[in-house]
């Protein structure tokens, strides 16, 4: 297979073209990244706009395409204005319109901030999140200061989702989107999870003890390992869809941690995906 990755120059980006390039099904990688990047094996790269639909750098490598994995955002951190939300839809529509004419798996990175509302919420009667569970974009924290809660980054991402489901109905694509939870950079061990300021007490708000552990529960429940990362991508790009629901799915994207909110079972049936680690197990 022929693999696009976008934003193949970020943390996601670069863990999944090191893997791919031992990957035996995999003959070719081309990645798409506004900032220059160095050809190496089977990674040819390039540097284009998706911002720009006619943008013939990008457009010409997506259509030969056998699989796209979407990882480029204009802005990937949560806290994310509506400009560079707005920009980021852009370009999952552009790639969109450029794919599916012959037949191409669409994986697109969305993110556990389309649920992140339920960080401060009640849960679902059966304690579970679903792909059929309202979403709830907007995950609240604290910065170390005063409380945040973000949607825009969460809002794009829920579009994402349905554009993907969209255009899948109506052309040969087949598209899964992927609920991302915590993917740390580097070796992205389980003891470094934290609550980025949550538990910082320097501002006139402070969160209590109460919310610094339901915090910190819900944060380690969507931690995603690079080995469990990985085997996400590699079924979502190559499982068949000939016993999926619909021509686009929704699978959450955690490790198979205790005490988790996310449901896996999806993951398992229609991708054949078995994470394999814990966060409690360290």
């Amino acid at each position: 297979m022929h693999v696009v990755i976008t934003g193949a120059g970020g943390n996601l980006g670069r863990k999944l073209t090191a893997h791919l390039q031992s990957a035996q099904w995999c003959s070719a990688i081309t990645g798409i990244d506004p900032k220059p990047l160095t050809d190496s094996g089977k990674f040819s790269a390039v540097s284009a706009d998706l911002r720009d639909p006619h943008d013939r750098r990008w457009i010409e490598p997506v259509q030969q395409a056998d699989a796209v994995v979407h990882f480029a955002a204009q802005n990937p951190a949560p806290d994310s204005n509506w400009v560079e939300a707005t920009q980021s839809i852009d370009m999952t529509m552009n790639l969109l319109q450029r794919v599916g004419q012959a037949p191409c798996r669409f994986v697109f990175a969305s993110s556990n901030h389309v649920m992140g509302g339920y960080k401060d919420a009640p849960l679902p009667p059966d304690q579970r999140l679903t792909w059929d569970t309202p979403p709830r974009p907007g995950t609240r924290f604290f910065d170390g200061h005063d409380y945040c809660r973000p949607t825009a980054y969460g809002a794009s991402k829920l579009m994402g989702e349905r554009a993907v489901a969209a255009r899948s109905a109506s052309s040969s694509l087949t598209g899964v989107n992927v609920r991302i939870g915590w993917v740390q950079p580097g070796e992205n061990r389980p003891e470094t999870i934290d609550l980025r300021g949550a538990g910082r007490r320097t501002g006139p708000a402070l969160p209590d003890q109460e919310e610094i552990e339901r915090g910190m529960a819900w944060f380690r429940g969507m931690w995603l390992s690079n080995r469990d990362f990985l085997q996400l991508m590699e079924k979502a790009i190559t499982a068949p869809a000939d016993r999926w629901p619909a021509r686009a799915i929704v699978v959450s994207g955690v490790s198979n941690n205790t005490g988790t909110a996310w449901n896996l079972e999806d993951g398992r049936s229609w991708l054949g995906y078995e994470p394999v680690d814990d966060i409690a197990a360290g």
